[in-house]
């Protein structure tokens, strides 16, 4: 049974409790792909990378503060995409705790698309490194 669609209630966070915990089996099918040159797919290639992935994180991979947006969109597009919302103490004159969301690929994947990742994640990588030199 292949399962990808994304549990939302009034833009709540998801967490793996929408999907009782258990990773929901993704295929061509229930998935789309982002442009291989954009942040979107940046974005994607670190969650398909098994790492959580910050804000801060995704900063200092590419400048850009929106991760958050890059994944919604990646939600739409059937990723199952889910959120650890965490807090930590800052390092302001005036110690406070700031509230940030670790963003983590919840799934399991069928052979066929397992493929298309690869080759994805290839592309995305492909780019990065000519835009380094």
């Amino acid at each position: 049974m292949i399962i990808s669609k994304v549990i939302r209630d009034d833009g709540r966070h998801i967490t793996r409790a929408d999907y009782d915990d258990s990773r929901p089996l993704l295929d061509s099918i229930n998935v789309k792909f982002p442009r291989v040159n954009s942040l979107q797919a940046r974005s994607l290639r670190r969650v398909l990378s098994g790492l959580m992935l910050t804000h801060m994180d995704f900063y200092f991979a590419s400048r850009s503060y929106r991760l958050s947006s890059f994944i919604d969109e990646l939600r739409k597009k059937g990723w199952t995409i889910v959120d650890h919302d965490e807090v930590a103490p800052t390092k302001d004159i005036v110690p406070r705790n700031a509230p940030f969301t670790r963003y983590e690929l919840f799934a399991e994947f069928t052979t066929e698309l397992m493929t298309r990742i690869k080759a994805f994640c290839q592309a995305v990588d492909d780019l990065e490194s000519k835009a380094a030199k």
